[in-house]
Order: C-alpha cells, then structure tokens, then sequence
C-alpha cells in the first residue's frame, strides 16, 4: 500500500442525473473507486470498488492487500477485551470475514467472533434483531443470534463494524441501535470502511447511540460528497422483477462452507477455512490446467469461500481474478460496460447482476454457490456456457455433469 497523495483533491463526476463532486482529504493507495450510476431513486450514484470485487473482477492479491491494511489500521483501537465483528449482506460480508480472518491473525489469543446481517433466514430460527439500510435497493437485513451474543457487553469489548463504504453513517448507527436493544454494550467501537464520504459524521452517529464508548472510524480512503440534481432529469427506477428460474431456497442453521449467518468465533473459523483449503486441493486445482487464466465467480451473500479458493488458485500462479453477482442494480455504462442479468438464486423472483465479466477471456469459470446446482438458473449457465459449478460437496459441469 502507498499514500496515493500529499493534500486534498477534488473529482466532479457529470451522471445522467446530476453532478457528484468529491472531496478526498486522505488516502492509502491510488484506484481505490470508480463511480457508477445506480437504477435506484433514493440515491443515483455508486461507488464501485476496484478492489472488493462486487463490480469489477479483482486480483485476489490485491484484495487480500486492502483487507491488510484496514486490519492495521484496527489494531490500535480494539484495547485487550474481546472482539465482536459485524459487516452487512450481500456486498460486504466477505469483506467483513475477510477483516475478521486477518484480525484474528493480529491480536490472536483473545475471544473473538464474526456476525454478518443477512437477508434470509435460517430453517427453525427467529431473527435477534432487524435493521434497515435505507438507501439500498434491498432494505432490509436480519441478524440471528450468535453463541457468543453476551461478548459485545463484557468488559473491555470492542464491536467492529465493517461495510464497503459509508456516506452518512446510518446504516451504522441503525445496526448499532439495534445491538443496544439486545444488550450490547461495548467499550470500543471501530468503523471499517473502504471508503469513507462522511467527513466524520459516521464516528459522531455512533456516539449518539453509545455515548460511553470510545468511537474510532478507519478507512483506506476518507473524504466528503455533494450531490447536484440535474433540472428536468427523472431518477432511474428500481428494475422489476423477473421470473424464479430457481427454486425457492432457505438456509441451514449451521451448514458447512456456507455463510455462518449464526455467528463464527476464531477457533471455528480457523478450522473451517483448513477444512475448506483441503477440499479446493484435493477436488479442484487438478481439474484446472496449469497455465489456465481463471475466474472465479461467487454469488449473492456466498463470497468468502470463494475468495479463499481464487486465493488459492493464485497462488499456484495462474492468473485468476475474482467477483460475485448481485442484487445491486448499477446502470451499464463506462465502469460497467458488459452486464449478465439472471434469474435470483434463491427463487425469489427477482434480477441479479454479473458484472464485466466477458466468458471469452477466461480458460476456466468457477461459479461457487451454497443454494446447490439449481440455485444457478439456466440463464446464467447458458450465459457463461463453459466451467463448473462448485457445491460444498461437489464440483459439476456447467451441464450438470459431476467432475
């Protein structure tokens, strides 16, 4: 990572429907973002991270690096009690294990656990609290609770939010507002962002919930926003909905290689992720020719599992990018010049979205998915027309076939 500027630098951005100037006060490295336009009509805009891997297929290295940093930059603010990590579905849910993951290599030794808010839930559980996130296309998000509920109250606690970015701190702020209801009363809180537009705003939010607690926010870049609408101009409508090619799908309570929507602590997240490189080594990297260029796809909230495996692959040296689809509907244009656009996964009838992903330039396609061979629709199997589809407990072709 490098510190990509010596002052502040201002960006004006012209979209369809308006102006979005930005202000940049600090930043770790250069390309960090680029902005999109968004079919949604409580905000126009988005911005897409070059290194998430949500939008724009990502080198694994390079996220692992992001996700580095932002563990450094945490260290100095979560004191010697135990840490309770949260990040929200879809899009940052493997950012937030991926912060756990490194966290947890950097302050080993202490109780720590990972939550995420998700948008289903799981057979025979009720949700410990709700959320919503009110600018979002789906607004909103259940939290069930974990075995390790009672840590984000125990003395000397720190309650680690992480999200991809922030412009007000609401979301934040309602998250936590929820927690407190259920008991949470931490010492510490840490926001975690990649990019952070709130000018500070997202740290004061949060002391307004927790006016006790020590509030710190880290990002990798921090600056300010203003939005112009054009006169005369129409905000882009949400997409309608399209018909389940899927059928409908409910997670289990506590599957394997899955998104761990009950909550993980750091002993349990350390064997799983071993259990999981095991299975990428033994059932998938000799399917892959040596010199093959791959990518790897994961899907809606199922991201982490993924990543690790592009990791992986990488690290055998074949070129290999990451991204997962989703539900957030960002308008084609010069940041998303090619768009698939598919049947949900999970029978719900409704529009997911896999972003500039041409099939033409890859050898091998890796599709990773929790809701089964089925949750992959025809449509976007057809689409892709070459690779595997990767089950927690099989590897298939594109046809169904098993490898």
């Amino acid at each position: 990572m490098k510190d990509g500027m010596t002052g502040p630098a201002r960006q004006t951005h012209a979209l369809s429907t308006g102006v979005l100037t930005l202000t940049i006060h600090e930043r770790a490295q250069d390309d960090l973002f680029r902005v999109a336009e968004r079919r949604n009509p409580k905000r126009a805009f988005l911005f897409v991270s070059t290194v998430l891997g949500r939008h724009i297929p990502v080198d694994p290295v390079h996220h692992r690096l992001a996700v580095e940093a932002l563990a450094d930059r945490i260290v100095p603010h979560v004191g010697t009690g135990p840490v309770f990590l949260m990040s929200y579905a879809e899009t940052a849910i493997g950012l937030g294990l991926a912060v756990f993951d490194a966290l947890a290599g950097l302050v080993d030794g202490r109780p720590m656990g990972y939550l995420p808010t998700t948008r289903f839930e799981p057979s025979g559980l009720t949700p410990w609290l709700t959320t919503r996130e009110d600018h979002s296309h789906a607004v909103d998000h259940m939290v069930f609770q974990p075995a390790f509920a009672d840590m984000a109250s125990e003395r000397d606690a720190t309650l680690v939010l992480v999200d991809d970015e922030t412009t007000t701190g609401r979301t934040f702020s309602g998250l936590a507002a929820g927690l407190k209801t259920v008991g949470a009363d931490p010492a510490r809180i840490v926001l975690v962002t990649l990019t952070d537009w709130s000018d500070g705003a997202v740290a004061h939010v949060l002391r307004g919930v927790f006016p006790k607690a020590r509030v710190r926010a880290v990002s990798l870049l921090s600056g300010t926003y203003a939005w112009s609408s054009a006169e005369g101009t129409t905000p882009r409508a949400l997409p309608s909905g399209r018909a389940a090619e899927c059928p409908a799908w409910t997670p289990a309570a506590h599957a394997p290689f899955s998104v761990p929507r009950t909550g993980i602590d750091a002993a349990a997240h350390r064997g799983e992720r071993a259990a999981w490189q095991s299975f990428v080594n033994r059932g998938l990297l000799g399917a892959l020719a040596e010199d093959a260029c791959v990518l790897v796809i994961g899907t809606g909230e199922h991201v982490w599992h993924p990543f690790l495996a592009a990791e992986r692959i990488a690290a055998t040296g074949r070129k290999t990018r990451f991204i997962a689809t989703t539900r957030s509907p960002v308008a084609r244009g010069p940041v998303v010049p090619h768009q698939m656009s598919f049947p949900d996964h999970y029978g719900l009838g409704l529009p997911m979205y896999l972003n500039n992903v041409r099939p033409e330039a890859w050898d091998e396609i890796l599709v990773f998915t929790e809701t089964g061979f089925e949750g992959i629709s025809d449509t976007l199997r057809t689409a892709l027309g070459k690779g595997y589809v990767i089950t927690p407990d099989a590897i298939r072709t594109m046809a169904g076939d098993l490898l």
